[in-house]
């Protein structure tokens, strides 16, 4: 199990775990925002039944206890919506290094929350977890995802070419890389 998420929250957001009782409202926003999330990644397109979004969920909880994903929802503090989440996958203590992903709603983006969750998720990789490095994947033509890591100092380490399905094509991918010394 990785240590408990000992940051405070930001002025704006609340991070915290999905519980059970908010599946329908991960499903609804999913639903809401499935064009503007599936245009660059596969599983909001899958995401389709109530059981779907439970699952979510439920391996989000597994992977934490079993010290591979930290997988936060991302909350409004002032009006307790459901906004996004962000997460840090395939954690792996021997070499220091795990991978940082995160989506907004559709309808709340543009209000800087990718990156301020993000901040805070990188904070406890290099601080709490002293992870040597943090990666992270965008599709090609994200620019807006691909500005969020530019501003937190991730540099473009390079291009995954046909990296993984969006849909039924393999899209490339831009890689980045976040040393611990690099964050700022």
């Amino acid at each position: 199990m990785l240590p408990p998420f000992t940051f405070a929250n930001t002025p704006r957001l609340q991070l915290r775990p999905l519980v059970m009782q908010e599946a329908r409202e991960l499903l609804l926003v999913v639903m809401a925002s499935r064009e503007s999330l599936g245009r660059y990644m596969s599983w909001p397109r899958e995401m389709v039944e109530l059981d779907h979004a439970r699952r979510f969920v439920k391996v989000g909880r597994e992977q934490w206890l079993a010290g591979r994903t930290v997988r936060l929802g991302v909350f409004e503090r002032e009006s307790g919506a459901l906004v996004g989440n962000v997460e840090l996958d395939g954690v792996d203590s021997r070499r220091r290094q795990a991978e940082l992903g995160y989506w907004v709603r559709s309808d709340r983006e543009g209000n800087g929350y990718a990156g301020e969750a993000a901040r805070s998720m990188l904070r406890y990789a290099f601080d709490t977890l002293r992870l040597h490095k943090v990666r992270a994947d965008v599709a090609v033509g994200n620019g807006a995802s691909a500005r969020v890591l530019e501003k937190l100092g991730f540099a473009r380490e390079g291009t995954l070419r046909e990296d993984r399905p969006v849909g039924n094509v393999f899209v490339d991918h831009w890689r980045y890389g976040l040393l611990s010394r690099e964050f700022r």
